[in-house]
Parts: C-alpha cells; structure tokens; sequence
C-alpha cells in the first residue's frame, strides 16, 4: 500500500473530485445525485482544511472531507469536540480493494492531530458497503437520523485520549 500518497485535496483537484463523487451515483446506498456534492462543496472543504485524499500516482483514487461542518450538530454524540466525516467516495474500479479502510484509517490520524476527539457521521441504511466498513473499522452504531430526505444511522468513534507522560 506504499504506492499511494494521502494529501490535503487543492484547488486543482477539484474536477477530479467532482469525477469521483459523480461517478458513484446511482451504486448502492449513494445518496448523492447531480446537484450534490458539488464543486462549491469541495471548495470550501478545501479551504477548511478539510478534504482528503487519497492518489496513486497523478491520479486520485479517494477523496473525504473530515472537519467541523456543524451539519449534525443537532444530534446527541458521545465525543464533545468531534468531526464530521462527509462526502467518503473511492473510485469504483477500486471498490474491495482495501483502499476505503486505508483512506478512512489515513482520516482517522490526520483529525487527530487536528485536535479531534473524535468522529461522527451519518450512514445511509441502504449501503452494506459503507456499513460493513465502519463496523470492521471499530465505529458504533449509536442511533439513527432522517435527513435531507433519506434514512440514515448514527456512527461515531471516540478517540482514547493522548496518553500522559510517565510520572517518576
């Protein structure tokens, strides 16, 4: 897995990204349609800091925005200073390659240093895929939300604290 290189996505990659996202439309669970995410979207993902991905070469194969897009802020979460994990697609050809586990475990240690003490996100009921994932990479399933129009379930991971400093 040497072969790809996690980033902060730029301005450049925006069309790639928007590829990404269009091209999974219509797989199963996808929520998103022509009009969502879209390239304003991306560019203040972008300019958040917030939108990750992930390149084999000059191509991206992965793309996720993780940041403090107050979206679910009206729901209950177990960390008090989370981050939100949106917009996680991989390209197709890709799929059942390891490379969403890799991308999201990337995720996981970038929002981290971000000073997150945690993860949430909403999961469409219809994806087995994108359940199947969080579920084998350690995230609970705490509840469940109808939003902008589709249901979802409720994930979030709690981060264990930094470990302190051993005292002599």
């Amino acid at each position: 897995m040497d072969k790809y290189d996690f980033l902060l996505a730029s301005e450049n990659d925006i069309p790639e990204i928007i590829g990404i996202y269009h091209s999974l439309i219509g797989t199963p669970g996808c929520t998103w349609n022509e009009y969502y995410p879209t390239e304003e979207i991306a560019r203040s993902d972008i300019e958040s800091g917030s939108l990750y991905i992930l390149k084999e070469g000059a191509a991206i194969v992965a793309v996720a925005a993780a940041g403090p897009f107050d979206e679910l802020g009206s729901l209950r979460w177990s960390p008090q200073n989370p981050c939100e994990l949106a917009r996680i697609g991989v390209v197709p050809a890709l799929h059942r390659q390891g490379i969403g586990t890799m991308l999201l475990r990337k995720v996981m240690e970038a929002v981290k240093k971000r000073g997150f003490d945690g993860i949430i996100m909403l999961v469409s009921k219809s994806s087995p895929a994108a359940l199947a994932l969080y579920d084998r990479n350690g995230f609970e399933r705490c509840g469940d939300a109808f939003m902008f129009g589709f249901d979802f379930y409720c994930y979030q991971m709690q981060f264990a604290p930094a470990a302190k400093g051993q005292s002599r």
